[in-house]
């Protein structure tokens, strides 16, 4: 009640975007698109977990979180098995140019793909508050994890093998 209504938009505006994807509810859709042009949506991809990393290709944390997600799935007992991965860098570059050079850095077996129609940043499908940002998701799509590390959903599937 203190406030004017100037001062309540940010607030409600902040609170309308962490209501989105919280745990325990289902992930928002989105459609992305590979380098070859085809696309896709998050509910097409079948697996037992899905890691969402939204990232901005070449920026030193992405690579860094890439780096340590490529080493946890090589060597850690939670990120290998039976289970399925996919991995979807996601992200509302206006010119996928200079994301294109980067794709060197995913593995192959990870799903690349951009946002070409800005639907994440522009209409706030996800809370970024930061970039890189990561969700691990279940195979309905259920979020089980929100803006996580890769240290957190390490320890997450180690508790749930």
């Amino acid at each position: 009640p203190v406030l004017n209504e100037t001062e309540k938009i940010r607030p409600q505006a902040r609170l309308k975007l962490a209501q989105k994807n919280r745990i325990g509810t289902k992930a928002l859709n989105f459609t992305y698109t590979l380098a070859s042009g085809a696309q896709g949506s998050l509910y097409q991809l079948k697996a037992e977990y899905l890691l969402l990393f939204i990232n901005n290709p070449g920026c030193q944390a992405c690579t860094e979180t890439i780096e340590g997600l490529k080493k946890r799935s090589h060597h850690q007992p939670a990120f290998t098995g039976k289970r399925s991965w996919y991995f979807s860098p996601s992200t509302p570059m206006r010119n996928w140019t200079s994301g294109k050079k980067h794709l060197s850095e995913f593995p192959n077996e990870w799903i690349n793909g951009y946002d070409k129609k800005f639907t994440i940043k522009e209409e706030q499908v996800y809370d970024l508050k930061a970039i890189p940002t990561l969700y691990l998701l279940d195979k309905d799509k259920t979020v089980l994890l929100k803006d996580a590390t890769a240290p957190a959903i390490e320890a997450y599937l180690m508790q749930h093998q």
